[in-house]
C-alpha cells in the first residue's frame, strides 16, 4: 500500500502501489491498515464518483480480515414490510425498492468477502 487517508475509524481511503485510483473501503470494524502492508481489497467502481468502493480486505502483512456490514436479512425484512403494508401506497414504494438494494448489497459484500 502506498498511502492512506483515515476518513473515520471504520472508513479509510487508500491508494494501492501502481493503481491509480482511489479505493473507499467502509467496514463493520475498526481498519487495521498501515503504510506499507500488503492489502488485498474486492469491491466494485462506482460509476458516478469513479472510486472503488470496497466491501472487504484483507491485511495479509498482518493477517486482518474486515467487510462492510450489510445484512440480506435487513432486505427482506423492507420487502416484507412493504407487502404487508400494501394498502399505504406510501411504504410500497419506499421499502420494497430499499430492500431489493439491501440484499444486493448485502449479496456483493458477502461474494467480496468469499474472494478474500
Amino acid at each position: 500500500m502506498e498511502q492512506y487517508r483515515s476518513i473515520t475509524k471504520r472508513s479509510v481511503q487508500i491508494e494501492l502501489q501502481g493503481i491509480k485510483k482511489v479505493i473507499e473501503l467502509t467496514v463493520s470494524e475498526p481498519w487495521v491498515v498501515k503504510r506499507n502492508d500488503l492489502v488485498t481489497v474486492v469491491g466494485e467502481t462506482d460509476p458516478k464518483s469513479g472510486k472503488f468502493i470496497g466491501y472487504a480486505y484483507k491485511n495479509l502483512s498482518k493477517g486482518v480480515f474486515g467487510k462492510y456490514d450489510a445484512k440480506v436479512g435487513a432486505g427482506v425484512i423492507f420487502i416484507v414490510a412493504g407487502l404487508f403494508f400494501c394498502w399505504a401506497i406510501f411504504p410500497l414504494f419506499i421499502h420494497i425498492p430499499a430492500g431489493f438494494k439491501a440484499i444486493a448489497l448485502g449479496r456483493k459484500v458477502n461474494n467480496a468477502a468469499a474472494m478474500l
